[in-house]
């Protein structure tokens, strides 16, 4: 059998997803809360609780940028299936401002991570982000490496 063809609303909610990723490399932060919807919930593991509508993912995007001014974040692979869409992504960045409690390191990370999404109406009305935030700890100096990864 062939490859299924992505319909027309998985189309639109990929193109929704390079949208957000090249709206927030460019620092466009007003272009990319437009597309959050008012009633938006999202969670992520540096988040001190449920990220609410577009001030709670503008807070989150000031802590994200205001830790890591220069985050890059390139998209790995995108899969839309339905209302919903996952982006794949490996972020670079030097640690340049307090985040997550972590005072600057002036350190470099790279930390790969997932976002899972659901739209509605050409807006984000729920997200979820899963990333390697033990890995991006043990990077910033936080967490110590594992013996199996350290030097003898």
């Amino acid at each position: 059998m062939g490859k299924r063809r992505p319909s027309i609303a998985q189309k639109d909610n990929i193109q929704f997803a390079e949208q957000q990723i090249a709206a927030l490399n460019a620092r466009d932060f007003e272009g990319y809360l437009s597309r959050i919807d008012d009633s938006y919930v999202g969670q992520s593991e540096t988040a001190p609780g449920p990220i609410r509508g577009r001030e709670g993912v503008r807070q989150n995007m000031e802590m994200i940028f205001g830790g890591f001014p220069d985050l890059r974040i390139e998209i790995v692979q995108i899969i839309a299936n339905g209302d919903s869409v996952v982006i794949r992504t490996r972020s670079t960045g030097t640690h340049n401002g307090s985040f997550a409690g972590v005072a600057p390191t002036g350190k470099t990370v790279v930390v790969e991570g997932c976002t899972v999404t659901d739209i509605r109406n050409g807006k984000a009305i729920r997200g979820r982000l899963y990333s390697e935030t033990a890995t991006l700890l043990k990077q910033l100096g936080v967490l110590p490496l594992s013996k199996a990864t350290t030097a003898s």
